[in-house]
């Protein structure tokens, strides 16, 4: 394995990758807007007017009334819990609205065992009227004319980003392919490292010092040494940013290989993995105005016992299939209110608590995972966006440098096969 060779795999992994590149970066710099591109796109139904701060919501028990009024014969899988906080929370706004409450939904089966999907899977309310604004099946464009284009753009350019519309066979392509990305890093830096002919002796310092140097921007002169200067700083900088970006998208795609990797430095939380499900489905006993309160029960006990602060409610799920209600809070062991992972899990019939969650404090490695997830989605504040769109625009650039440099290359190569040819004909006659 010399240095040839790793040009080699350097060049053809780049290669390989730009259509997958371009692809993740694009869709990736769109979806770090996605919140409020959706909201511009769609406001008809997931904005409403701004109500007074300190105005209540319907309650639990009214505002799941009026779901199923309007969608018969469905469930309510997730319940957002975002509006149910202390009076004068919500903080004003200068637009004069503000988010509708977001619900997800799920079919129910007949008596004879089939399965009946509703129209929507993710709806959208006014907690404060409970009027149903509207609702679309998530990820799913029927032209038939019912619903306009831009409601489900942003969800297809999702999940084009994280499994190119192809499901679980696409995401696990797009894994294997992150993988390739994050092998083309180290071999990008080690080629970066200065090189001397075998008569040349050197001394490390020496080298780390001209190879400190490229981390300094420089221009070049000739085309090819723009290019190729260029192609060198941005690999080396962004690096690190990179390198976080695709381990996290290892640990969406290609979580045995992640996972295989970090699991032998420490345990991860997995009782919430290792609830029993029933193929069947389960009923749900617990009313979900119970299960609200259930969860806010055992989850101020466990901040009471651990020691942290509960900052805010945001929704209730329940898994017909495991019979469980999860009840997800925003608290001080979360990164950001956006990421919020502090969770319970308990069972949807007696409240017995299952399993418990938390984002920092208990796994290193779920520390690290969420953090470099919460980067990747920039879920951080104005800052991860930042960065985001930097690594957008700097891997665009490497591969637009990178393409480039490869066709001067190769145009050169075959000036030069063509020379030595013309020589050899030559010499022939």
């Amino acid at each position: 394995m010399n240095r040839h060779t790793f040009l080699l795999l350097h060049r053809w992994l780049g290669l390989l990758l730009i259509l997958p590149v371009l692809l993740l970066t694009l869709t990736g710099g769109v979806l770090v807007y996605k919140q409020e591109l959706d909201q511009w796109l769609n406001a008809d139904i997931m904005l409403i007017e701004q109500h007074d701060l300190y105005a209540e919501p319907l309650s639990v028990s009214q505002l799941e009334a009026r779901v199923q009024q309007v969608y018969p014969q469905s469930r309510i899988s997730w319940f957002d819990l975002e509006f149910y906080t202390l009076p004068g929370y919500q903080q004003g706004r200068e637009s004069g609205v503000q988010p509708a409450a977001v619900f997800w939904i799920a079919g129910t089966r007949d008596g004879f065992g089939n399965y009946h999907a509703p129209v929507h899977s993710q709806i959208f309310v006014n907690p404060y009227t409970g009027e149903v604004l509207g609702g679309r099946k998530w990820g799913e464009y029927h032209p038939t004319g019912s619903e306009p284009l831009t409601r489900n753009l942003l969800p297809i350019i999702y999940k084009l980003h994280y499994s190119i519309l192809a499901g679980k066979e696409g995401r696990l392509v797009l894994g294997w392919l992150t993988l390739l990305w994050l092998l083309l890093v180290p071999v990008g830096v080690y080629l970066s490292w200065p090189h001397h002919t075998k008569k040349t002796r050197v001394s490390f310092r020496h080298d780390l010092l001209h190879w400190l140097s490229f981390w300094r921007y420089r221009s070049g002169k000739s085309r090819f040494q723009k290019d190729f200067f260029n192609h060198r700083w941005l690999g080396l900088v962004f690096t690190p940013l990179m390198v976080i970006f695709l381990l996290s998208g290892l640990s969406f795609n290609l979580k045995p290989v992640y996972y295989g990797v970090f699991d032998p430095f420490e345990q991860r939380q997995l009782a919430h993995k290792i609830i029993k499900t029933s193929p069947m489905g389960q009923a749900q006993p617990m009313s979900l105005e119970q299960a609200v309160a259930t969860g806010q029960q055992l989850t101020e006990a466990w901040a009471k016992e651990a020691g942290f602060e509960l900052l805010q409610s945001i929704g209730l799920s329940h898994s017909a299939f495991k019979g469980t209600y999860l009840y997800r809070s925003y608290s001080s062991l979360d990164y950001s209110q956006d990421s919020a992972k502090t969770s319970v899990w308990f069972d949807a019939q007696s409240g017995a608590l299952l399993a418990r969650y938390q984002a920092t404090g208990e796994s290193a490695v779920d520390t690290m995972t969420v953090g470099f997830e919460a980067v990747h989605k920039s879920e951080l504040g104005w800052w991860s966006k930042l960065l985001s769109l930097l690594l957008v625009v700097a891997s665009i650039w490497l591969t637009v440098s990178g393409l480039r440099i490869w066709w001067f290359k190769y145009r050169a190569r075959r000036r030069s096969a063509a020379k030595k040819k013309q020589a050899a004909k030559s010499v022939k006659n």
